[in-house]
């Protein structure tokens, strides 16, 4: 099998934490960092870079192994507890993830189709995906990340003649306590690259690559809203359910191509899906952790099941999943922030008795 280069790992950190994030925290980032919302994104960044960079640090100490493998080592009993939480976690984010593209998919593509459809049509769709293992994201993250960067550039580019400075006055009125509530928001999305170091071996994953594709999303996510605000103001950011993609059916270059959006998220449906099957990926191979004589590739229909169900369960309607997005930080954040802290520590490397005589 070839070798996981350092790029691959960069491009699948990036396609795991922005694909969704462009459709969930523009709006209430807006909301309360007004003007400065953007600048959230750089706070909640440096605190997922720490979270990252613990979890990493605490894997290294296990040469050729990811962290669920180092954890179980550790401690059989208490980890693969605690691993049994992390499968929750990642089952409630599935859960998330599916509901947000099949409300997505209902409202800008398919308004007749039923929820219950387009979210079984991509659950099916993603448990193939991750059928094909890691590499299957590789591929998906090598070919669509790169098309997405550069359909996003051409887009912003074409928009800097609807940009409008004076929606940014005051410039350097900072309302700090706003832009902390911004980031209380986007952390949660960005935390999830801790996904990375528990499921990708040691011989694979390094930790730069991980670190240096967590800060280019960020700074990618920073630019898009930015962007965002300039174009349709502050006001309306804040407004809008999916603010991301409206600032895409602002541009029309021609008058026969009033609908270039379509172009747009057809490049970046293929992302999202990744994103999905990426989350059953890691909820079978913490299956397989917890429970050892589970195959975790058998387990992909029956887990991407249990998301869809839960996706359905869990929410009543778009609304209600989208407002969840103002308290879910506050679990989020014990298992992408309180926990790599305990792990770091708990992980420390044991001393060695000298041995007598």
């Amino acid at each position: 099998m070839k070798k996981i280069t350092k790029r691959q790992i960069m491009l699948l950190c990036m396609l795991y934490i922005s694909s969704l994030s462009y459709l969930q925290t523009f709006s209430p980032m807006a909301n309360v960092a007004r003007q400065h919302a953007a600048v959230s994104f750089i706070l909640s960044g440096g605190l997922c870079v720490l979270s990252l960079w613990l979890l990493s640090a605490a894997r290294g100490r296990f040469p050729g192994k990811n962290l669920m493998q180092a954890i179980v080592e550790r401690f059989p009993v208490n980890g693969r507890v605690l691993l049994a939480m992390y499968l929750l976690f990642f089952l409630f984010i599935a859960a998330r993830d599916i509901r947000i593209l099949a409300d997505f998919t209902n409202s800008v593509l398919l308004n007749r189709t039923p929820i219950l459809i387009l979210g079984l049509m991509i659950t099916a769709t993603a448990v193939y995906i991750s059928q094909g293992g890691i590499r299957a994201f590789l591929g998906i993250s090598e070919i669509y990340v790169p098309i997405m960067i550069a359909v996003l550039t051409i887009v912003s580019i074409f928009m800097l003649r609807n940009v409008h400075i004076n929606y940014m006055i005051p410039y350097f009125s900072f309302d700090w306590l706003g832009i902390a509530k911004g980031a209380w928001y986007a952390a949660p999305y960005l935390g999830e690259v801790i996904a990375l170091p528990l499921v990708i071996s040691g011989k694979s994953y390094r930790t730069s690559a991980g670190l240096t594709g967590l800060i280019v999303a960020t700074l990618f996510l920073f630019g898009i809203l930015l962007l965002t605000e300039l174009v349709m103001g502050v006001p309306l950011t804040g407004k809008l359910t999916h603010s991301g993609y409206e600032l895409i059916r602002q541009l029309q270059i021609t008058d026969f191509m009033d609908r270039f959006d379509l172009l747009v998220v057809g490049l970046w449906y293929p992302t999202a899906l990744g994103k999905i099957g990426f989350d059953i990926y890691v909820l079978c191979y913490l299956m397989q952790m917890v429970v050892p004589k589970l195959s975790g590739r058998l387990m992909t229909a029956p887990a991407g099941a249990l998301a869809f169900v839960c996706s359905i369960w869990f929410f009543k309607n778009a609304l209600q999943q989208f407002n969840f997005n103002y308290v879910w930080p506050l679990v989020a954040l014990i298992f992408e922030l309180v926990l790599p802290i305990v792990l770091f520590a708990a992980l420390w490397p044991r001393k060695v008795k000298p041995k007598s005589g």
